[in-house]
C-alpha cells in the first residue's frame, strides 16, 4: 500500500489524477476517505476489513497496489499509525510548498468547502487563538484543528515526524515547485519508488485551481448534503467506478452529473488575494526555523 499523506494545496490531486489510471494502481474512492484518522478504535482486523470494503471495493484484479491521498494522515500519529499497521512495508508520498503558498490557498479552499466562514485570511489568522478556545468557530467546520493555520504549515516538523515514524526510506518528499515544472520527471520518480512500471503517461493537467462561489445557499447544499443524499452519492460513484474496471463505456450516474453541472455553473475560479506586506512578514517569522529545519531534512537550501 502507498499513501499519499499531504500536505494541502501543494499538488496531491492532481498525483493522484495521475495515479489513479495506473494499470497496477486501485486508488481509493474516494480520493481523501480520512479514515485512518477519524475511525473510533477498533480490533486490526475489523479496521482492515471495513477500510478495504468501503473505499476498495472497486479494485480489479491486475491492480496490485493500493493508494489513498487523504492530507490529515500528516498531521496525524493515529493515522500513520493505523497505515503502517494495516501494511508494515506501507510507503508514504509527501508534498511540500512555501507555507505562505499554502496557507493563503488553503484558507480560500477551506471558504469554499465550507469549513471556514471567515472571507479575509488575515482576519482567520488573527482568530487562531480564539478557535482554539472553542470560540468563534464556523457552524459548518468538520473539525476545529483544521483552522490552525500555523500547525497546517509547519511541514518541517510533520516530515520529521514521518520520518521517524514510518522510516525515512519509505518516505518519498516532493517539491511543488518540482511537480509544476517538471511534472513529467516527478510523476517517473514516484512510480520507481512504488516499484512500478512505466504506463507511458505524457499528459499531465492542473487540478483543484482555487474556487470561489456565486449563491452560498445552493453551494451549501451542493457541498454539505443531507446524509441520505451523501451516501446515494457515494455509493452512484463506488458503483460506477467497478463498472469502469470493466470493458465499455458508463455515463456518471444522474444524481452526480446533475450535481456537478450546478457546482460547476455555481463556481468561479478565484486566485487568493496577495497577502498583505506585515502578515507576509509575520508569516515569515512565523515559519523560519520550521522552513531551516525542513531544508535541513531534505538536504536542500530553502531561504528561498
Amino acid at each position: 500500500m502507498f499513501f499519499l499523506v499531504g500536505a494541502p494545496r501543494c499538488g496531491t490531486t492532481a498525483l493522484s489524477c495521475c495515479l489513479r489510471k495506473h494499470p497496477r494502481i486501485c486508488f481509493s474512492v474516494p480520493k481523501e476517505p480520512h479514515y485512518l484518522a477519524y475511525a473510533p478504535e477498533m480490533p486490526l482486523e475489523h479496521l482492515r476489513r471495513d477500510y478495504l470494503e468501503m473505499f476498495f471495493a472497486h479494485r480489479a484484479p491486475q491492480q496490485l497496489l493500493l493508494g489513498e491521498g487523504s492530507v490529515s494522515t500528516l498531521y496525524s500519529d493515529l493515522a500513520i499509525g493505523r497505515a503502517l499497521a494495516l501494511d508494515p512495508e506501507a510507503c508514504f508520498l509527501a508534498m511540500v510548498r512555501d507555507p505562505l503558498e499554502i496557507l493563503s490557498s488553503y484558507h480560500q479552499r477551506l471558504f469554499y468547502v465550507l469549513d471556514e466562514d471567515e472571507r479575509d485570511f488575515a482576519t482567520a489568522w488573527r482568530l487562531q487563538a480564539a478557535r482554539a478556545r472553542g470560540e468563534r468557530l464556523p457552524r459548518n467546520c468538520r473539525d476545529p484543528r483544521m483552522l490552525q493555520y500555523a500547525e497546517i504549515g509547519r511541514l518541517g516538523a510533520r516530515i520529521e515526524r514521518l520520518f521517524a515514524l514510518a522510516g525515512r526510506e519509505r518516505c518519498l518528499v516532493i517539491m511543488h515547485e518540482d511537480f509544476r515544472s517538471d511534472t513529467a520527471k516527478v510523476y517517473e520518480q514516484v512510480l520507481r519508488f512504488l516499484g512500478l512500471e512505466h504506463d507511458g503517461r505524457t499528459n499531465f493537467p492542473r487540478r483543484l485551481e482555487s474556487r470561489t462561489f456565486r449563491s452560498y445557499a445552493l453551494h451549501r447544499v451542493l457541498m454539505r448534503p443531507p446524509v441520505s443524499l451523501a451516501k446515494a452519492v457515494l455509493r452512484a460513484k463506488v458503483t460506477r467506478q467497478k463498472a469502469m474496471s470493466a470493458p465499455g463505456a458508463v455515463k456518471k450516474p444522474l444524481l452526480k452529473r446533475v450535481r456537478t453541472r450546478l457546482l460547476k455553473w455555481n463556481s468561479n475560479s478565484a486566485s487568493p488575494a496577495p497577502l498583505p506586506p506585515e502578515l507576509r512578514a509575520a508569516l515569515r517569522d512565523t515559519f523560519r526555523d520550521d522552513i531551516a529545519s525542513l531544508g535541513h531534512l531534505l538536504g536542500r537550501d530553502l531561504s528561498h
